[in-house]
């Protein structure tokens, strides 16, 4: 039993670091298509996913899509209760680190000039990484040159989590946070908690580690208490204290509700799991029978050759069930375009990279490019900054 206690607290903490290293390293992961494995282009209104493309152009869609969310949301907490909170969250992450990194130093005075420097250092990555999800972190500086608003957007972002890091932690999951007021109507009697395992209330030496270790300030005894955060936190101090008084796990844990069982036959579960599932559906119906025949976006930077020449990496999406040759060219007659022609087979994605051989300066530094698939369809048409 000690050991499978001890396991579980070696796995939680793992599993929070491997989850926040995935939060940084996805925004760099290329696809063979050359996108991001997971990100939302402003830009374009599309979502980047696993060498896929998802344009939430549609407004049904980016809806059914929030909707989705938010009951998947909702069956978890009724499941599990806040498990986000303590296991995934990255406000409870960096919290808890900020305060366990700063209480190695014995000076008040010290301990908080260290709370501020760790508190700007996880503000500053986690306000980079999460405009990486936004905009292509190849292009990232560039794009805060070139973007007050962005910039802007990024300093405003920068001081909301350094406030938030330095000053109220945990303050924000037990008074603020939206997700922990809407937790209180969504868990029932059979929703999981962090507190008392039944029938060990007897065994309790009242020595109050788990309150004082307790980042949300309650008594994880009282069961359940809706300020809990599932962080273990209390669980480790009592099995600490057992464990040195007789070599047994603390009288804390995991606990299925008031009775203990597993219980998947709620009504409510049942129903939040139909609703999800069905916009689910709903979801990939609407995204597939909205989805244009061909897609074709610029990847990258377009790059200078000199002497009026230019390099574009063209992405093209042929969601067909047949072949499709792309033509293109410069309506205005101001360059001509190699290859003229590209061949993309069935449902699939290539990557083209497109040479611009500008005949002249362009007036207004952007070249308007068309791309004609099909004799019956109009063509598409995206625009090239050149500079």
């Amino acid at each position: 039993m000690i050991a499978n206690s001890v396991l579980r607290g070696k796995i939680y903490r793992l599993l929070q670091f491997i989850v926040v290293a995935c939060v940084f390293i996805i925004p760099f992961i290329k696809t063979s298509n050359g996108n991001s494995l997971f990100r939302f282009d402003v830009a374009t209104l599309q979502l980047f996913a696993f060498n896929g493309i998802v344009n939430f152009a549609s407004f049904f869609s980016a809806f059914i899509a929030i909707l989705l969310v938010t009951f998947l949301f909702i069956f978890t907490t009724q499941l599990l209760g806040r498990i986000w909170c303590g296991w995934l969250c990255p406000q409870s992450f960096f919290a808890i680190r900020i305060e366990s990194y700063a209480k190695k130093f014995k000076n008040k005075t010290i301990r908080f000039i260290a709370e501020l420097i760790f508190a700007a250092i996880f503000s500053l990555l986690l306000t980079v990484i999460w405009m990486m999800y936004f905009v292509s972190p190849y292009d990232f500086i560039e794009t805060l040159k070139n973007s007050h608003l962005m910039l802007i957007i990024g300093i405003v972002l920068f001081l909301f989590i350094f406030v938030d890091f330095a000053f109220v932690r945990f303050k924000w999951c037990k008074y603020v946070c939206p997700y922990s007021k809407f937790q209180v109507v969504m868990t029932d009697d059979d929703t999981l908690y962090v507190g008392m395992i039944p029938g060990k209330d007897s065994q309790c030496i009242d020595c109050k580690a788990c309150i004082r270790v307790c980042p949300t300030h309650i008594d994880p005894r009282k069961n359940p208490d809706a300020d809990c955060i599932y962080c273990e936190t209390c669980v480790t101090a009592c099995n600490q204290v057992f464990h040195k008084k007789d070599n047994t796990n603390g009288i804390l844990g995991y606990v299925w509700g008031k009775s203990d069982k597993l219980n998947l036959k709620r009504p409510n579960l049942i129903v939040t799991f139909i609703i999800s599932v069905t916009l689910f559906f709903v979801l990939i119906y609407s995204i597939v029978s909205t989805s244009e025949p061909v897609m074709i976006n610029t990847v990258g930077n377009i790059s200078s050759l000199g002497n009026g020449v230019y390099t574009c990496n063209v992405e093209i999406k042929n969601n067909l069930d047949k072949p499709v040759r792309i033509k293109f060219i410069n309506p205005d007659n101001l360059a001509e375009i190699t290859p003229e022609t590209v061949r993309v087979y069935i449902q699939s994605t290539k990557t083209e990279t497109i040479t611009i051989n500008t005949k002249g300066e362009i007036p207004s530094g952007v070249l308007t490019i068309e791309a004609y698939y099909d004799r019956n369809t109009p063509p598409l048409k995206f625009d090239v900054n050149i500079k």
